[in-house]
Formats: structure tokens, C-alpha cells, sequence
């Protein structure tokens, strides 16, 4: 019996063991993590990894999180592995609309909302190891990005922008392999099948310009937009090459990726107010395009006696999501107050992100055989330009502080993460953020509704488990 034979039995033994439990596990990761409005998610990832604040780009250690961050550090796996992680992540978030100057010459204000979703579950489970090819390693995942969401009062100042995305989930299903080339370069390449839903409840505005105003709730319509992709295919690439023997350097890079549903549906419920009584929509069906943008990350790592420190940077190509357009279906609303009939046309989001980068500066410190420390410092541009600032959209500069720590007895390590997310208030005063109302095609009836201020605060923990066979 050769040794290529053993291996394979041994692999397929303990495969066959954690196959029942990973498929399910892999069904909670993909249906039970929502997403963040407008698709955002931290720029970390994992338990261990975002102990130090996600600066794991330059590995010098078998670590699987290398999966995401530079596949090319899976070449460090000396023996099967695997890891299972559960993280928590919130965000607290209060809106106070400006006030609004009325025709009449009177000043409307608006009470605050604030967030009410729970913090988000975000479940990970990864697996790799050698491979009988000299050299070569593998892995393979099921994980969703770190990621809050939102829910606000329905008949709240917010209404026209957000109400609820709580139920929204997305998730990567990701298999890699690596190649240690010699002691110093290494190369690895993945393949990721992005997939989820988002679920995002909102009003738009019935107000006709005859009667009434463009905020009455008696003319509110309610709208709830599910959109889907079970496969948008993408992948990530890396190298790791080593300076001496105290230097790691690695670089990798995160492919963009077309989140397409052509049959998303959009359920509407008509005005409360009596002229309505007889309008109603035909068909819900509309084709909705989300694009999410390529990654580029770099990092270097010290490695030294007992401990190490890495200094990564990303840059994050959120500039492509400059506008989402949605294109009904043969979608019709009838008997519209004063028009009749009205076929849904296409209508267009402006976004406008812009690029942006991130700063990751963490590192590790072995107290003992069994217990590390860790520490990790995160500085993180926002993509959203001020106006377009909204709840739908919070993605202001940000500061994440955390830390961590390892306990390991014989082949199994638990590990331990908390960490906060210090982001600055804002003020907007130049929103571009209006109402959407199907009745006003030339924007003369909708309201700005995105200005006043923001105050948000994010945190973060989880607990994990690796295994060495």
C-alpha cells in the first residue's frame, strides 16, 4: 500500500465524519447572516485574523484564514486542519433628519430613530491540509463577510430611504490551493462562488401633486425588494515571498464580482389614502444588477522571537458602484390618481462611491506554549461620498480597535476576539438623496430626504475552534 493510498483513506475517513455537520453548518453561514446596507462589510474577517485587526496578508504561520486573505499563505498547512468560528458583530446608529422648511413659511422637525436590529451571527467553517503532491496545499470554506444591518421604525423620518434589511444574508463558498515554489516564494489561487439575498423593506412616496404632501402616510407605498444569486462566480490570487529570516512580504488580490438577479421581485402595497382604493400593481418582477469591486492587498511582516507584526494596506475599488439601475419586468401600476395607467420604467440609484484604503496594523505575542496575545489596529476610508450619506448607506472613515487570544491544549486551539468600531458623527448638509415617487418622473414632487446628522458606533467579538489532526 503506497503512501499516496494511506493519505487518500485517511482523507477520506475523516472527511466523511465532518461531512454531515459541514453541510449544515454551511447552510446556516449562507441563509442566516445578513448583510450590510449597501453591501458593505468590514475589512476583516475571521476570529483569529481580526484579533489583529485583519493585518494577516504576510503569514508566516499555517493559518486557514489565508483563504481570503492571500491564498498563497495556505502553503504553510503541514497537516490537515480545521477551523470554526462564530462571531457577533453590531452597530449603533442614531439619525436626526433636518428639518424641513414648509411651503406655509413653519418648520417640520423630526424625531431621531435609531437602530433596532440585533447584531448579526456570522458563522465560519474552514478545512485544508497537504496534499500528496509535494509542496502543494489545499482548502476550502464556507463564510459571510462581517456585516451589520438595520431596522428603523416604518413610519419613521428614515422611511423613504430604509426601514429593514434584517433577513438580507450573503455567504462565499471558496476551495484554494497554494504552492510553495522554494523557502522563500509561495503562490496560491482560489475560486469563490458568491452568493445570498438581499431583503430591503422602504416607502416610496404616492403624493400625486394635486392634493396632500409628499410625506403624508396615507400616501406612503410600501415597497419590499428581494433580490437573489445562488451563483456569482469570482477568485483571489497571492504570493508570499520572504526577505531573510525575519521578513515575510505577501500580496494578494480579491476579484470583482456581478451580483445579478434578473427575476428579483419588488411586493408593493398601495397608499392607505381613498383615492388609491382602486390602483393596483400587475407584476413584480425587475432585473437588478449590484457590482461589487476588486481588492488589492499588501502587507509586511517582522517575525520575531516570540512574537510578530504586520503593517498591511487595501485598496478597495468601490468606485464602480456608481449607480444601480433596476429594469421591471412588463410591472404596471393602475388607475394612478390623476394619470391612469403607468408602466414602471427603468429607473436609476445614483451611488457615486468612491475608492478607497484601509491601514491594518496587528501582531501576536506567545506568553507561553499554550496562551498568545494579540492586538490589531484598523483605519478604513468610507466609500460614500457625503451626498449620498444616508441610513441605507453608513460607510463613514472608521477606526476598529482589537483584541485577542489563544489557548491551545494538545491538537485543539480556542480562540477569543473583541473590538470596537469608532466612527466620527456626521452632518450632512449636501444630500442628493431623495424620495423615490413612481407619479414623478421629472423629480419635481420628491424631497431630499438625507440630510441632518449620523452618530454610529460598531462592535464586534467571536470565539473559535481549530483542530489539527
Amino acid at each position: 500500500m503506497g503512501p499516496n493510498h494511506i493519505y487518500f483513506k485517511f482523507l477520506y475517513r475523516n472527511t466523511a465524519i465532518l461531512l454531515g455537520p459541514t453541510l449544515l453548518f454551511i447552510a446556516l453561514i449562507l441563509w442566516s447572516a445578513p448583510a450590510m446596507a449597501a453591501g458593505f462589510f468590514l475589512p476583516t474577517r475571521g476570529v483569529e485574523a481580526s484579533a489583529r485587526g485583519g493585518a494577516s496578508v504576510a503569514p508566516h504561520r499555517a493559518d486557514l484564514n489565508a483563504l481570503w486573505f492571500n491564498p498563497a499563505g495556505l502553503s504553510l498547512l503541514d497537516d490537515l486542519q480545521l477551523s470554526v468560528d462564530l462571531a457577533m458583530v453590531g452597530v449603533n446608529s442614531t439619525h436626526q433628519r433636518a428639518p424641513r422648511e414648509m411651503n406655509d413659511g413653519s418648520t417640520r422637525t423630526y424625531e431621531a430613530v435609531q437602530n433596532e436590529a440585533p447584531p448579526n451571527a456570522i458563522p465560519q467553517i474552514l478545512i485544508g491540509g497537504p496534499t500528496p503532491v509535494k509542496n502543494l496545499t489545499w482548502a476550502a470554506g464556507a463564510y459571510t463577510p462581517y456585516s451589520g444591518s438595520a431596522r428603523y421604525p416604518e413610519d419613521g423620518p428614515q422611511r423613504y430611504v430604509l426601514i429593514d434589511n434584517v433577513g438580507s444574508a450573503l455567504g462565499y463558498l471558496h476551495a484554494a490551493v497554494a504552492w510553495q515554489i522554494n523557502d522563500r516564494l509561495s503562490i496560491g489561487a482560489g475560486f469563490q462562488n458568491f452568493m445570498g439575498s438581499f431583503y430591503v423593506v422602504t416607502k416610496a412616496s404616492g403624493y400625486p401633486g394635486m392634493f396632500g404632501d409628499p410625506e403624508d402616510e396615507d400616501l406612503d407605498l410600501l415597497a419590499v425588494t428581494t433580490i437573489t444569486s445562488l451563483f456569482t462566480p469570482t477568485g483571489n490570487l497571492g504570493a508570499t515571498y520572504r526577505l531573510g529570516d525575519r521578513i515575510q512580504t505577501g500580496l494578494s488580490v480579491q476579484l470583482p464580482s456581478l451580483f445579478r438577479d434578473r427575476q428579483a421581485t419588488i411586493d408593493t402595497r398601495m397608499p392607505d389614502h381613498p383615492s388609491y382604493d382602486n390602483a393596483e400593481t400587475t407584476g413584480n418582477e425587475v432585473d437588478i444588477t449590484v457590482p461589487f469591486p476588486f481588492f488589492v492587498r499588501g502587507g509586511v511582516r517582522y517575525i520575531g522571537d516570540g512574537f510578530d507584526v504586520e503593517l498591511a494596506a487595501v485598496y478597495q475599488h468601490w468606485s464602480i458602484v456608481d449607480e444601480v439601475v433596476i429594469t421591471p419586468n412588463d410591472v404596471e401600476i393602475t388607475n394612478v390618481p390623476g394619470i391612469g395607467n403607468m408602466e414602471v420604467s427603468s429607473f436609476v440609484f445614483p451611488h457615486n462611491f468612491r475608492n478607497t484604503f484601509s491601514l491594518h496594523l496587528g501582531g501576536e505575542v506567545e506568553l507561553s506554549e499554550s496562551v498568545d496575545l494579540r492586538a490589531g489596529y484598523v483605519f478604513e476610508r468610507g466609500a460614500v461620498p457625503d451626498s449620498q450619506y444616508s441610513v441605507y448607506a453608513l460607510d463613514p472613515d472608521k477606526h476598529q480597535l482589537t483584541i485577542g487570544a489563544s489557548y491551545a491544549f494538545q491538537n485543539l486551539t480556542v480562540d477569543l476576539m473583541a473590538g470596537a468600531i469608532i466612527m466620527p458623527s456626521k452632518r450632512i448638509t449636501n444630500s442628493q438623496v431623495r424620495q423615490v415617487n413612481p407619479s414623478d418622473e421629472e423629480g419635481e414632487l420628491s424631497l431630499v430626504v438625507g440630510n441632518g446628522t449620523y452618530d454610529h458606533f460598531g462592535y464586534l467579538g467571536g470565539v473559535g475552534v481549530r483542530y489539527a489532526f
